[in-house]
């Protein structure tokens, strides 16, 4: 479903999936929305959040993304959508802010220079700041469920997100061979050829020896 594969073609090279927990909560939420026809979203609305690690050798699905068209279906169904009547604009200290406050939901969109390319400044902020107030009603939002139009850096968030001990000690289990747990166990420390931050390491190596999460305190 959603085009999953077990392997994606990064740069000509086919690299090995895998499917975090947070990807497991999105689509487990996706397929439930869909099924229940409440909000006339398909299949076709989703897309696949992917990261690449590993110096680019595995990949990692770590959400889904839903349309902007999906979110107009949703907030045309919603009994408590958005609202202009609630909506502000501003410039600020060189970004374009829409703010959007009802009074229980406060939520932004927002562009600049670094997270804008296009030449639609006015579309694209108010447009984040819709999805996001739609994703927050409808619940989506806290399920991994991203709209189409955030602005790049949320897949920066997402990829430092994914280096967690619990899910670093699954993807060891599964990714990687023996030959390669065996040289970063007996190294203690990541090998040129792999792109993982070395306190992660750290921790899911104390994770591995003693059962628990080293929290580095005391």
């Amino acid at each position: 479903m959603f085009g999953e594969k077990k392997t994606e073609n990064i740069r000509g090279a086919e690299c090995p999936v895998w499917q975090t927990p947070k990807y497991e909560l999105s689509k487990q939420k996706a397929i439930e929305i869909i099924e229940s026809k409440e909000y006339g979203i398909q299949e076709g609305d989703f897309w696949i959040l992917m990261n690449t690690y590993a110096v680019g050798t595995k990949v990692a699905y770590t959400g889904l993304i839903l349309s902007h068209n999906g979110c107009l279906k949703i907030n045309d169904k919603l009994e408590d959508g958005f609202k202009a009547e609630y909506l502000t604009r501003e410039w600020l200290n060189g970004s374009l802010i829409y703010e959007y406050n009802d009074g229980t939901l406060y939520e932004v969109g927002e562009v600049n220079e670094k997270n804008c390319k296009n030449d639609y400044p006015y579309a694209m902020a108010f447009k984040r700041c819709f999805d996001r107030v739609v994703l927050k009603k409808s619940k989506l939002a806290f399920s991994n469920i991203y709209s189409e139009v955030e602005a790049d850096e949320f897949k920066e968030k997402i990829t430092e997100e994914i280096i967690d001990p619990c899910d670093l000690a699954k993807e060891f289990e599964t990714l990687y061979t023996e030959e390669e747990k065996k040289r970063i166990f007996d190294n203690y420390k990541v090998s040129d050829a792999l792109e993982i931050d070395p306190e992660a390491l750290s921790k899911y190596i104390n994770f591995r020896k003693y059962g628990k999460k080293q929290t580095g305190k005391g």
